[in-house]
């Protein structure tokens, strides 16, 4: 899958005079949840279909994201999408009206022939045009359109404000089934303190993305895929280890039977459920004891 940061790196890509094409997705696309998976796996079936470039567009808003960029675009890529672009919310983008919108980026520029969209989806000049505006002008050029119904699940509209209330609160579970997947948090492996290796229980650290949603400080069963693509159950520890003088927001995780070096390598983390807070203990022996305890909470 290619990536490209704003619609002008698109335009100057060898992308960009191919006529053959494309089925495009549209939307802000900052957590990839179970409606966003429909959109894009309808995009992508059409495309191969059709013999066109699938496209997600994603219109980049300033706020922190449900996944980092990197986590998006792997995701992205396993749904079968060839290409994703990345679009900030400009000035000169906020005030194109709708027919300006799709005229010079649906078809101008992503050459558009066929295009799905939520019932929700709106665009042009203060919001000005809806997913119907969208479908009739995309047909004076050609391109045709699908609204998708949102998908529910019990009982209420899935979205992104949900995923993220559900992650405010460490409910886990429900971000999982909106998001159709556990919550991954990806990474470099770096260098701690090795104080983990020092009392017998080696750790796996990530920094974190400063612009991810992560959900509260605390303890989480999770389970992580090496290098290698096997899995290995552990434990994720999120916040500041104050137990031992920490002070930067990290991801800590201890796997289960499992010693190898790490460092260096792209990691996914995968949050399943909430253990218990982040807590300050009196001495390394008292924090190791609680891990034991921690690792029979989450797995037996």
């Amino acid at each position: 899958m290619r990536v490209f940061h704003d619609l002008e790196e698109y335009r100057c890509s060898d992308l960009s005079g191919r006529k053959a094409g494309s089925a495009v997705t549209l939307g802000k696309f900052d957590g990839i949840h179970t409606g966003h998976r429909k959109l894009v796996q309808n995009i992508v079936s059409y495309a191969q279909s059709h013999h066109l470039t699938s496209v997600v567009f994603a219109i980049e808003v300033d706020r922190d994201a449900i996944l980092s960029h990197e986590e998006r675009a792997l995701y992205l890529e396993s749904l079968g999408v060839d290409v994703l672009v990345e679009c900030p919310f400009s000035r000169q983008f906020m005030h194109l009206n709708p027919e300006a919108f799709v005229r010079t980026i649906l078809e101008e520029t992503l050459h558009t022939r066929y295009a799905a969209v939520g019932t929700d989806f709106v665009f042009g000049h203060n919001r000005e045009g809806n997913a119907s505006d969208l479908q009739a002008i995309c047909e004076t050029y050609g391109c045709r359109t699908l609204i998708l119904e949102k998908e529910r699940y019990q009982g209420e509209d899935v979205s992104s404000t949900r995923v993220r209330e559900a992650l405010g609160k460490g409910d886990m579970e429900l971000a999982e089934a909106l998001l159709g997947r556990p919550y991954p948090i990806c990474g470099t492996v770096e260098h701690g303190a090795h104080i983990g290796t020092g009392i017998g229980i080696p750790t796996v650290n990530l920094a974190l993305d400063a612009h991810k949603i992560l959900p509260p400080d605390g303890v989480y069963a999770s389970i992580t895929t090496l290098p290698d693509h096997s899995v290995r159950r552990g434990l994720t520890d999120i916040g500041t280890r104050p137990t031992v003088g920490g002070g930067t927001r990290r991801a800590e995780t201890t796997l289960m039977d499992f010693h190898s070096d790490l460092y260096g390598s792209w990691i996914s983390h995968e949050l399943l459920r909430f253990i218990r807070p982040e807590t300050k203990f009196s001495s390394l022996d008292d924090l190791k004891n609680q891990i034991q305890k921690d690792r029979r909470a989450a797995w037996g």
